[in-house]
């Protein structure tokens, strides 16, 4: 992908400091303070419409409970997305996939991180589907060329890339443990990018991790939930190429600082 930054922000879930998360205000807000790249989670409904949400049930960010792929569209747009993060944003809804896509059709040099969120281990043939659809509509909206598809699955991550080649760019995650046991193959032949908040449990792991993931061509990225230029200053220093953050804003008053940002 191209990027017009030295280091490019993505915002994390939108705008998600000051709204709620995987809203369209939080992706507006994204919108108008210039980010290089929005990062959301897709999940499939019951009845196979693509809406945009973390967790795997509805219970931390609505006021209701239960599995997202249990529920119909309807069910889920009829769930107060906004309450939990503030009364001000009280009866906000769940977006749909084509909802986003429309929001920033005519931004054409803005990148996407799209998280893909239901995992064949936990519902085998229904993930693969909502893969399908979810690529057929980034194909639509002609993202998939500036995109990057995010899973925690590396059996998916590996169907993914059998299925679609080079058309598109896996973000997938080291240690490779953490993407799940069903894997054959040694993540970085296939990653395009690579997150090593996990490697330790530390907020920036050594040198070492982003030196390897950039030997094999991959490139590695970073995210923090907090605004603390000690942290950026180490990644920066060992190799961080991109920045996830809750509150993109700031980290690019940061970079620009710096001169890493326009």
């Amino acid at each position: 992908m191209k990027y017009k930054n030295k280091i490019p922000v993505a915002a994390h879930r939108g705008d998600s400091k000051y709204y709620p998360e995987n809203t369209m205000p939080a992706f507006e807000s994204a919108l108008r303070k210039k980010v290089d790249m929005v990062e959301t989670d897709l999940h499939m409904t019951s009845d196979g419409e693509l809406i945009l949400m973390h967790d795997q049930t509805v219970d931390r960010t609505t006021d209701g409970t239960g599995l997202i792929r249990e529920k119909t569209l309807e069910q889920m747009r009829k769930l107060d997305a906004g309450s939990w993060k503030g009364a001000e944003f009280k009866g906000e809804v769940v977006p749909t996939f084509s909802e986003f896509l429309n929001l920033f059709k005519d931004n054409e040099d803005l990148l996407f991180n799209i998280e893909f969120k239901d995992y064949p281990a936990d519902s085998g043939a229904f993930a693969y589907e909502a893969a399908k659809k979810a690529i057929e509509m980034m194909d639509k909206y002609n993202i998939t060329n500036r995109s990057v598809i995010n899973t925690w699955s590396g059996e998916l991550n590996e169907w993914l890339t059998d299925t679609y080649g080079d058309r598109i760019r896996i973000h997938a995650y080291s240690p490779q443990e953490r993407m799940g046991m069903n894997q054959k193959r040694f993540v970085y032949q296939y990653a395009y990018c690579v997150c090593l908040f996990g490697v330790a449990e530390k907020p920036v792991v050594k040198k070492k991790y982003f030196d390897f993931a950039k030997a094999y061509g991959v490139e590695p990225w970073m995210y923090y939930k907090k605004e603390d230029a000690k942290i950026y200053d180490e990644a920066l220093e060992n190799g961080a190429m991109l920045i996830t953050a809750n509150d993109p804003a700031w980290v690019m008053d940061y970079l620009r600082r710096k001169g890493l940002h326009e």
